[in-house]
């Protein structure tokens, strides 16, 4: 194989808080196992490859999702396929296989961090528009945290070639802040794109994919069916529900209309106006997925919740993990490149 064929390509996670980007990290293997598709991922270092072992037990073994991020950390793998591109000239191409890497990097922050702060203390500011925490709300009486550096934040986002965006619907129905958390974190993204005069026609270069997360939760699920976005797979199986990423981008639009401030829409807005249309994909995504009851083999309408509270503040996931649209949008993202690349 020569090494000019390889395609290594950085791809960068972007969530507001409780959007679910410990869980999707964590359903990642299980996605890529499950998949009908060879793919493999490493971990390139001893932290993230302790995660991906560890987060997987949780979810698979203890049905517990993973306890929220303690300290700072960076974690990196890297996922490797094969894809076919097309070479050659306009009047003459051929199909090519070429070798395919994802390096996904993550920068993972602690709640706390963005908790306990006074308002008007400027950095705290900036440090929750950034929106990298997780599911960590519960973090009660954690204190202010150590000092964030921002500047590598944004350094991370803006060196990836694609970024995948979390999106909680069920945080936006209740909150309404998703553009407070998105809107910095852009300002500054297309700032050192402009600095580094990476725009293309006045756009962010990035591809992007949209997930919006929590599928599997029944505001969500039931908003896809009343509306008409629920299709299956024919070689699912299970035949779980899915939403076919053409629709994806309406469900987007509808869960933004029932938000308690409507502010979800101002995302939607940006998104258009920041990346190129041909560069951003929606996905309907589910870390864990429905339930299936045991010696169960097709999904069941009438019994689909896979996460239940847990009798105290928390919650446990009741069967198997089946992650929906976990590693689709990087394969979206991996052949996207690959494909520009290719050209």
């Amino acid at each position: 194989m020569n090494h000019d064929d390889r395609t290594m390509r950085r791809i960068g996670l972007w969530g507001a808080p409780t959007s679910g980007k410990t869980s999707f990290l964590a359903a990642l293997n299980i996605a890529v196992t499950q998949s009908s598709e060879e793919w493999t991922i490493f971990g390139v270092d001893d932290p993230s490859v302790d995660f991906l072992v560890d987060s997987t037990t949780t979810l698979t073994h203890e049905r517990r999702f993973p306890p929220a991020t303690e300290a700072l950390s960076e974690l990196s793998w890297i996922l490797m396929s094969e894809t076919e591109v097309e070479i050659g000239t306009r009047r003459r191409k051929e199909t090519k296989k070429i070798p395919l890497e994802l390096h996904l990097d993550v920068l993972d922050a602690p709640g706390r961090v963005f908790g306990h702060k006074p308002k008007t203390d400027a950095h705290q500011s900036q440090l929750e528009g950034l929106g990298f925490d997780d599911e960590d709300e519960g973090m009660d009486g954690a204190g202010g945290g150590s000092e964030l550096d921002e500047e590598k934040l944004i350094d991370n986002l803006a060196d990836c070639d694609g970024i995948v965006y979390l999106f909680d619907p069920i945080r936006e129905r209740e909150k309404g802040d998703a553009f407070q958390y998105f809107q910095r974190t852009l300002a500054l993204l297309a700032k050192r794109s402009l600095e580094g005069r990476r725009l293309i026609n006045g756009r962010l270069p990035h591809h992007f994919a949209v997930c919006i997360t929590k599928f599997d939760e029944p505001r969500v699920y039931q908003t896809a069916k009343a509306r008409g976005y629920i299709t299956f797979d024919p070689d699912d199986k299970h035949m779980f529900p899915k939403v076919h990423p053409d629709n994806a981008e309406n469900l987007f639009e509808d869960l933004c209309q029932v938000a308690s401030a409507r502010e979800a829409a101002l995302v939607h807005g940006s998104i258009k106006r920041y990346f190129r249309p041909e560069r951003v994909r929606y996905f309907a995504t589910s870390a864990v997925g429905f339930y299936l009851a045991p010696r169960t083999v097709r999904f069941r309408a009438s019994d689909y919740q896979n996460v239940v509270p847990d009798g105290g503040e928390g919650y446990r996931i009741r069967g198997d993990i089946h992650p929906i649209n976990v590693l689709e949008p990087l394969l979206w993202l991996g052949r996207q490149l690959s494909s520009e690349t290719g050209r």
